[in-house]
């Protein structure tokens, strides 16, 4: 279910709408990891901090821990991330 009424996503919703496009995203550690190689996600700790460049894709209009939303177009960057890198 979206977070809100603008459709945006928990990332386990993210995992699942990747899983249904073919790609091979286990968990949201899995997403996670995918999102720190493509410059989204810094690993902090125990927390993931939203990088500058990832902010566009989060409900929050500056970096944060732990995002828990995330726009729909995250989707389409992780999928076309994927196939340029081979692992779609």
């Amino acid at each position: 279910m979206p977070y809100n009424a603008l459709g945006d996503l928990y990332k386990i919703e993210v995992v699942k709408r990747l899983q249904k496009m073919g790609c091979n995203v286990k968990s949201v550690h899995a997403l996670n990891l995918i999102l720190e190689k493509m410059g989204i996600l810094i690993h902090s700790g125990d927390h993931w901090l939203t990088s500058k460049n990832g902010v566009k894709y989060t409900i929050y209009s500056s970096q944060v821990f732990d995002a828990d939303a995330w726009h729909p177009s995250i989707v389409d960057a992780v999928l076309e991330y994927l196939q340029n890198s081979g692992r779609a």
